[in-house]
């Protein structure tokens, strides 16, 4: 039988050594999977190893984890990015301080602390702004790239869908789709749409000539952002600017298309 013996104790989580910083980055492959990183920078003379990082901010809807397939050691000196995909954002909240929490073991020492989060670029605020930005264009319609089809002649229709809400607000204009790093459009680097859409308006689409802008094989291998469009959109008489949402399926056939219009893959 266990005997509890006075003045024994659990050795008190570590606390996260002087140095050791953590920032919020983006990276190109992270915003079409909407996530971001945390950018753990061990300046200390500490050797540390991370179980779990979970950031907590404003902007975020729920706190958002590392999806930690093992533990993470640092070295003194050492950067590490760890992953982290958003949840659900929220409008107008990115101006509050973000926090980390994380599972550390120092010195043979486990426990959890949190830290202050770094946000240089502000992307929290900017992300937050965007979904600002969403929600005011969902409240009227839904507008997402449905598919994507071969012409047979170096160009590829895109298919815009405009699903409009049953609400009664003012009406928007979507105005213009821009182009990817690796797409623009038969008419030049922008294509107009020049569509008012009022909620309660009859679903309808919009279709517009894509062709490639590069047909460097390793660009089309490497796509991060390649088939995310902007839409420029006007809403309550001021411009917003959101990438163009569209399906896996969408990305694949553009990505499909761009190599065989290259030339690099036998034309369907």
């Amino acid at each position: 039988m266990g005997v509890a013996l006075a003045g024994c104790s659990a050795a008190p989580p570590p606390g996260i050594p002087t140095g050791l910083t953590v920032a919020v980055i983006q990276q190109r492959g992270d915003i079409a999977p909407g996530r971001v990183q945390l950018r753990v920078d061990n300046g200390s003379d500490e050797t540390v190893t991370i179980a779990a990082a979970t950031l907590a901010a404003p902007a975020l809807a729920s706190p958002a984890a590392w999806d930690a397939r093992r533990t993470e050691t640092l070295a003194p000196g050492r950067i590490l990015d760890l992953p982290v995909t958003l949840p659900a954002l929220r409008c107008g909240s990115g101006d509050g301080a973000a926090r980390v929490t994380l599972e550390t073991t120092i010195g043979g020492i486990s426990g959890t602390s949190e830290v202050d989060a770094d946000d240089p670029l502000g992307i929290l605020a900017r992300l937050s702004a965007t979904q600002c930005d969403r929600d005011d264009l969902a409240a009227v319609a839904k507008v997402a790239a449905t598919a994507a089809s071969s012409r047979g002649d170096g160009t590829a229709d895109l298919t815009i869908s405009i699903t409009p809400t049953d609400g009664d607000g003012a009406p928007i204009e979507l105005e213009a789709l821009r182009g990817t790093p690796l797409l623009h459009f038969a008419e030049g680097e922008e294509a107009v749409l020049d569509t008012t859409v009022s909620p309660g308006d009859a679903p309808s689409t919009l279709t517009v000539a894509v062709t490639p802008r590069r047909c460097d094989p390793h660009a089309i291998a490497e796509d991060k952002v390649g088939t995310l469009f902007d839409l420029v959109a006007r809403v309550d008489g001021r411009e917003v600017v959101v990438s163009l949402p569209r399906p896996q399926a969408v990305a694949d056939d553009l990505l499909a298309f761009t190599a065989a219009a290259c030339g690099l893959t036998p034309a369907s």
